[in-house]
C-alpha cells in the first residue's frame, strides 16, 4: 500500500512538471467544449465531442487542431490530419468541429485516462510537428462506473457483512463484460485484513463477498472496502475504482412503556428497540436485527420480579424492534410502581440494557377533553375554555395557562381553580396581541392521577373582507371592490386603508389610499388575465390585509343534446355538440372528444368541426335507470355531464330505418284521419245538386210534421232536415228514427 502511494506521488510530480513546461501560449483563438452527454465529468468511447474555436477581429483564421494523450512522458496523437488547416470563414468569428471518440472495438481505441487534450495550434503545426500551443482543453475518458456498497450502514461485532459490487457501462447502464477485479477489505485505523485472502479476486462485473466480523473486534473501528476492475490483468485499457466504508459500533437499547399509568388488570404494552450506536440511542439510529432480548418486570415496592409479566429469548425484527404485551393482575394496590428492563445480546458478543417504569392506579383511565366557544379568535376577544374529565369522580383541581406560542414567547396567564371553566381576554393593551397563542389545562383528581391537554390558535388583529362585484371581466369593464373590517373596537380604531391591484405577473398596476368602502378599477382595453385586489388596513404600526381576485372571461363552453331521452342497452345515441369560446379564447384546429358512461368503456372521437354530431353505443348490461353521460374535449378541457334514462324504453322510440317509430306511427295516424275526413265530406255532400253560376241557394222551408201513412209496412216518412225518405219497418209508435242520409234523428208519432 505504501509503495503504491509513493509511486503515485512521484508520477503526479512528473506530470505536474511536464504540464508546467508545456503551458499554452497566451492564446489568440479560444476553445470551448460542449459538456459530456453521458457522464458529468467524463467522456465515453463512441461519444461525439463537439467543440468551438472562436477568434477576435484581426486574428488569424486558419489553425491546426489535434486531439492527443499527453501525461508528460508519453504523447499520442489520435486525430492525425483530421483538423489540419481549419479555416474560420469571413465574417464568422467561430467554427464548430466534431471529434468521435473511438469505440472500444475500434482498431485504435482511446484507453480510459485523464490526460487527454484538445489543442489549438497555428496553421503549420501538423505539417512541422512543432510550434506553440494557442489554447487547450483537458478531458477524461471513462468506460465504466462501479457501485460498491455494504448491505448495512453500521455493524455490530460478530455481524455478517455483505459487500456488493456492480460494474456498468456509463453509456447505457448495461453490465460490463467479464474482466479482472480485486476487492480489499480492511479495518480502519489498524489496516488489519477482514477477509481472507485479501484481496478477493473476481472476474464477474457484478457479485458479492460475504464475511463475518470477529466478536472481539473493537467498536471504534471502520470497515474499509476498496475494489478495482480492469478489462485485463495487465496493460488494461478500461478500468474503474470504487471505495466504501461502514462503522463498527456498539449495541444500545431503548425501552418505552406505552403509558405512564395503568389500571389494575390493564394491558401493558412495551416497545423495545435495539440500536447500533456508540452514543445515547435515539429512534433515528440504525436498528440491530436478530438481537436476543430478555424482558423482566419488577414490583418496586417489594423488589421482586413478577414471572408472568416478563419473557425470555425474544428476537428483534429486521429493523431492530419488538413489542411485548402482558396483562396486570386485578388485585394490585394503587400506587404500585413497576420497573421494566430489557437486556439485549447480539451475536453472543455485545450486550446492552435499558429500563422504563409505570405506575398502577385505579384511576388510570382518566381522560381530559378541552372545548372552546370559538374556532378562531381576534385580538380583544374573550376565550372561554371548558374542561371535561372522565374516568375519575374527583374532586378536581384545575391548572390553566395561556402562553404566547411564537418563538421566544412566554407565559401570559396562569390560574389554579376548582371550576372547569376558564376565561381569558386576549389583550389589546399596551399593544394588541396577534399570532399563535396556546391554552393548556391540567386536571388533578388528588388520587395520583393528572391529565393535561392543550390547543393552539392563531389570533388575528381583525378580518378584512374584500368582495368583487364580478368574478369575470372583459376588456374595458369596470370592477368594484368593496371591503369591510371586523375587529375589536380597541384594535385599529381609526385605520387608514390602502389598495393595491396586481396583474397576473404580480406587477402592481394601481395603488393608493382607499376611501369609503369601495375601490373602482377600469380594466384597460388590453386586460391582464387576472387582477388581484388587496386592501390593507393600518394604524399605529399594526396592519392586516384581505384580497380577492377576478379573472378574464375565458375558456370554452361545451353543450350537448341527445336524439331522445332514453335508450336500451345496445342502442346507439346520437349526440349533438357545440363548442363556444369565451372572451379571448380561440378554438384549436382539431378537437378530441372523450365520451363515457360510469363503469363503461369510453369512446374517442376526433374531428375538425366545433359543432356537429357523433354517436355512442350504450354497452350491453348497463344498469337501468338514470345514468350520466360525460363528454370532454381534450384540447380545450371543456367538459359537460348530462343524464339519460337506460332501460324501460317505450317501443315507440325504437328506430325504423333511422326514424323513431313514434314519428312513423303519428304520420300514419294523421294520414288515416285525412282519408276519413274526405270520405265523410263526400257522403254528406252526395244529395246536393250543383247550382248554376250566380244562382242563389233556395230559401230553407220547414218540413211539415212527419205522419204515418196508411198502407202496408214498411212505411216511409220524410226527413225534416234533408227531405230524404226514411223507411220504417215497425208499427210501434211513437218511435225515434235516424236519417240514413244526414244522420239527423226525429220522432215519428
Amino acid at each position: 500500500m505504501k509503495t503504491k502511494l509513493v509511486v503515485a506521488l512521484l508520477a503526479f510530480g512528473m506530470l505536474t512538471g511536464a504540464l508546467m513546461a508545456a503551458a499554452p501560449a497566451r492564446g489568440i483563438a479560444q476553445i470551448a467544449v460542449d459538456p459530456p452527454r453521458y457522464s458529468p465529468g467524463n467522456y465515453v468511447p463512441g461519444e461525439l465531442m463537439r467543440f468551438t474555436i472562436s477568434i477576435a477581429g484581426g486574428d488569424p483564421r486558419t489553425y491546426d487542431v489535434v486531439v492527443v494523450w499527453d501525461d508528460g512522458a508519453t504523447r499520442t496523437d489520435y486525430s492525425g490530419n483530421q483538423f489540419n488547416n481549419m479555416t474560420i470563414p469571413n465574417p464568422q468569428t467561430s467554427i464548430t468541429l466534431n471529434f468521435n471518440i473511438p469505440d472500444v472495438n475500434d482498431l485504435t481505441p482511446m484507453p480510459d485516462g485523464d490526460w487527454y487534450f484538445i489543442e489549438v495550434h497555428d496553421a503549420l503545426y501538423i505539417e512541422n510537428g512543432a510550434g506553440p500551443t494557442i489554447d487547450l482543453f483537458r478531458f477524461s475518458i471513462r468506460t465504466w462506473t462501479m457501485s460498491l456498497e455494504t448491505d448495512r450502514g453500521r455493524y455490530l461485532p460478530g455481524d455478517t457483512v455483505t459487500i456488493l459490487w456492480s460494474v456498468n457501462l456509463i453509456r447505457d447502464g448495461s453490465l460490463a463484460p467479464n474482466g479482472d477485479g480485486q476487492l480489499w477489505v480492511n479495518d480502519i485505523p489498524t489496516g488489519n485484513a477482514l477477509i481472507s485472502p485479501n484481496p478477493h479476486v473476481f472476474t464477474g462485473s457484478s457479485g458479492q463477498r460475504v464475511f463475518q466480523l470477529l466478536g472481539t473486534i473493537p467498536t471504534n473501528r471502520f470497515i474499509l472496502a476498496q475494489a478495482w476492475f480492469n478489462d485485463t490483468r495487465s496493460n488494461a485499457e478500461r478500468f474503474v475504482f470504487s471505495t466504501t466504508n461502514a462503522p463498527i459500533d456498539g449495541l444500545r437499547m431503548i425501552v418505552n412503556v406505552a403509558a405512564a399509568t395503568y389500571e389494575p388488570g390493564g394491558i401493558v404494552t412495551v416497545d423495545v428497540s435495539a440500536k447500533v450506536t456508540d452514543f445515547p440511542p435515539n429512534p433515528g439510529n440504525p436498528g440491530a436485527a436478530g438481537v436476543e432480548v430478555d424482558i423482566a418486570v419488577t414490583d418496586q415496592s417489594t423488589g421482586q420480579m413478577v414471572p408472568n409479566y416478563g419473557v425470555l429469548n425474544l428476537l428483534t425484527d429486521s429493523h431492530g424492534n419488538l413489542r411485548h404485551v402482558f396483562q396486570l393482575n386485578t388485585s394490585i394496590l394503587d400506587g404500585t410502581s413497576f420497573l421494566v428492563r430489557a437486556d439485549g445480546v447480539a451475536n453472543n458478543a455485545v450486550t446492552a440494557f435499558a429500563t422504563d417504569t409505570f405506575v398502577v392506579n385505579s384511576r388510570a383511565g382518566m381522560t381530559i377533553v378541552l372545548s372552546f366557544d370559538k374556532s378562531q379568535y381576534l385580538s380583544g376577544d374573550t376565550v372561554r375554555m371548558t374542561v371535561g374529565v372522565s374516568g375519575s369522580s374527583g374532586p378536581f383541581t384545575f391548572t390553566y395557562e395561556a402562553r404566547d406560542a411564537s418563538p421566544g414567547g412566554g407565559l401570559l396567564n396562569r390560574l389554579t381553580a376548582t371550576s372547569n371553566v376558564y376565561t381569558y381576554t386576549i389583550p389589546t393593551t399596551p399593544t394588541p396581541f396577534d399570532g399563535p397563542i396556546l391554552f393548556a389545562a391540567t386536571a388533578d383528581d388528588g388520587q395520583g392521577n393528572r391529565r393535561s391537554d392543550s390547543r393552539t390558535f392563531t389570533v388575528l388583529l381583525g378580518i378584512l373582507v374584500v368582495n368583487l362585484d364580478r368574478s369575470e371581466y372583459n376588456d374595458g369593464d369596470t370592477i368594484t371592490a368593496t371591503y369591510s373590517l371586523t375587529r375589536n373596537p380597541a384594535v385599529l380604531a381609526n385605520p387608514t386603508y390602502y389598495y393595491e391591484i396586481f396583474d397576473t405577473s404580480g406587477i402592481l398596476v394601481r395603488s393608493g389610499a382607499a376611501t369609503g368602502t369601495s375601490v373602482v378599477y377600469q380594466v384597460p382595453p388590453v386586460a391582464s388575465s387576472s387582477y388581484q385586489f388587496r386592501i390593507t388596513a393600518t394604524e399605529a404600526g399594526r396592519a392586516l390585509s384581505g384580497s380577492s381576485t377576478a379573472l378574464l372571461v375565458s375558456g370554452v363552453l361545451l353543450s350537448i343534446g341527445f336524439d331522445r331521452p332514453s335508450y336500451n342497452p345496445g342502442e346507439t345515441m346520437r349526440i349533438t355538440y357545440s363548442l363556444t369560446p369565451r372572451g379571448r379564447t380561440a378554438l384549436p384546429s382539431n378537437f378530441v372528444f372523450l365520451v363515457a358512461m360510469p363503469g363503461a368503456p369510453g369512446k374517442v372521437v376526433q374531428t375538425t368541426q366545433s359543432s356537429g354530431e357523433f354517436t355512442y353505443t350504450v354497452p350491453g348490461g348497463m344498469n337501468a335507470g338514470a345514468q350520466f353521460v360525460t363528454v370532454q374535449e381534450m384540447n380545450t378541457s371543456a367538459y359537460t355531464v348530462e343524464s339519460v334514462t337506460i332501460g324501460q324504453t317505450n317501443p315507440l322510440w325504437a328506430d325504423v330505418g333511422g326514424i323513431p317509430a313514434i314519428v312513423v306511427v303519428l304520420g300514419l295516424f294523421v294520414a288515416l284521419l285525412f282519408i276519413l275526413t274526405i270520405l265523410m265530406w263526400r257522403r254528406t255532400m252526395g244529395g246536393v245538386i250543383p247550382r248554376a253560376p250566380g244562382e242563389k241557394p233556395p230559401m230553407a222551408k220547414h218540413a211539415p210534421p212527419a205522419s204515418a201513412q196508411p198502407g202496408p209496412a214498411p212505411m216511409t216518412v220524410t226527413c225534416k232536415a234533408c227531405s230524404a225518405p226514411i223507411e220504417i219497418t215497425t208499427s210501434k209508435r211513437p218511435i225515434e228514427v235516424m236519417c240514413p242520409s244526414c244522420g239527423e234523428t226525429q220522432m215519428v208519432q
